[in-house]
């Protein structure tokens, strides 16, 4: 089992509506060490799930209006929340129901009543599973990143957190010294601002990917043009977090906020980087957004709720949207509009922030919700 200390930092999103039984739950797991966040019926686990992406989830299967099953489903659809261990918390008892459980993918079914170290220990098994299937993607992206002939980065909370041979060869300093180093105290004064914007907008997920150069400052003194190439909002070891890569300019290339510029190769050596250490990316896929529209628009209870009130998009944010729903990438939204790829990038921002969400998917649940689009 787990100790408090291994617990820290372990991000559990429980999902039942039983308010009794998710207090003594939460308050268990929280003794435990564990950072534990509660949502109340099947809506709010997806939304929480997709906001939080934690690092197990915890859920009912009888709930009313969307049920645990309804849950598992859509959150198993999406790249970005298919790799939880999921286990389920039920009063079924049935052979027949377990089974069905156990055959969709949950990790775990558990039956009330149960015996808080019968949780414990599930939960610790799981955990220590998909941190073992962490670590082992971790030093395949090192072993991967060392070859590399590309400067290769993970950025994260204003620090490189791994850094490859090739940038500290590119920039003049050791891996420990990047290491404690920022993108502010390499980039050349007159470029930061803008520079340092388009980052943390990415690494935030305003952006899907960028494109951007700017002049560096190598150890000896010397300016470098560089060009950087980032992987939106990614989490790895829980926190978002920017991967990508940095390389000397190359005068060809112009500014993009894309990766279309980049050759083969380089995009393959780059996605493969990326797909080890954080898993696969979060593209929305048509699956995902039927499997939301089942469980947001046609299910049946939910049809009976009162509406909420609509924001108001401009025509252009909700064509934008529809688009994404269709899982048209920035580049494709962009040829299909004749805007530019950076104009797609800023709708998308504009969505975000005008619907409060943290990521795109949380924007499109909103729209299912709200009859905004039609697929």
């Amino acid at each position: 089992m787990m100790s408090k200390s291994d617990a820290n930092n372990v991000k559990i999103l429980l999902v039942e509506d039983d308010k009794a039984l998710a207090i003594t739950i939460s308050n268990l797991l929280r003794v435990k060490g564990y950072d534990v966040t509660h949502a109340g019926d099947g809506a709010a686990g997806i939304q929480k799930a997709f906001a939080l992406l934690p690092d197990l989830i915890l859920c009912d299967i009888s709930m009313n209006e969307i049920s645990g099953y309804d849950v598992f489903n859509v959150l198993k659809e999406s790249s970005a929340t298919a790799m939880i261990p999921f286990v389920f918390l039920t009063a079924k008892s049935d052979l027949k129901d377990i089974r069905f459980g156990m055959q969709l993918g949950a990790d775990d079914y558990i039956v009330k009543p149960f015996e808080y170290d019968e949780l414990l220990t599930s939960i610790a098994t799981r955990l220590n599973k998909a941190e073992a299937h962490r670590k082992a993607n971790e030093e395949k992206f090192i072993a991967l990143s060392m070859i590399s002939p590309y400067g290769i980065y993970i950025y994260q909370e204003d620090r490189f957190i791994e850094t490859n041979p090739s940038l500290s060869s590119t920039l003049g300093y050791g891996r420990e010294e990047l290491l404690s180093m920022g993108f502010d105290d390499l980039i050349y004064e007159e470029d930061k601002p803008a520079a340092i914007e388009k980052i943390s907008r990415c690494q935030r997920g305003f952006e899907k990917e960028i494109h951007i150069s700017f002049r560096v400052k190598q150890k000896d003194g010397k300016v470098l043009n560089m060009e950087l190439f980032g992987i939106e909002g990614l989490k790895v070891k829980g926190r978002s977090s920017l991967i990508g890569m940095m390389t000397i300019s190359k005068p060809e290339i112009q500014e993009t906020s894309g990766l279309e510029k980049l050759s083969i190769s380089e995009i393959e050596e780059f996605e493969k980087a990326v797909d080890l250490i954080a898993g696969k990316r979060s593209y929305v896929s048509t699956e995902l957004i039927n499997k939301l529209i089942s469980v947001f628009r046609d299910n049946e209870a939910v049809k009976g709720k009162p509406a909420e009130d609509v924001i108001n998009f401009s025509e252009r944010e909700l064509e934008v949207l529809g688009y994404v729903c269709k899982g048209l990438s920035t580049k494709e939204i962009a040829d299909k509009m004749f805007i530019s790829s950076r104009t797609v990038e800023k709708h998308r921002a504009n969505l975000m922030t005008k619907t409060d969400a943290k990521n795109i998917i949380e924007v499109i649940i909103y729209a299912v919700k709200h009859k905004l689009i039609d697929i």
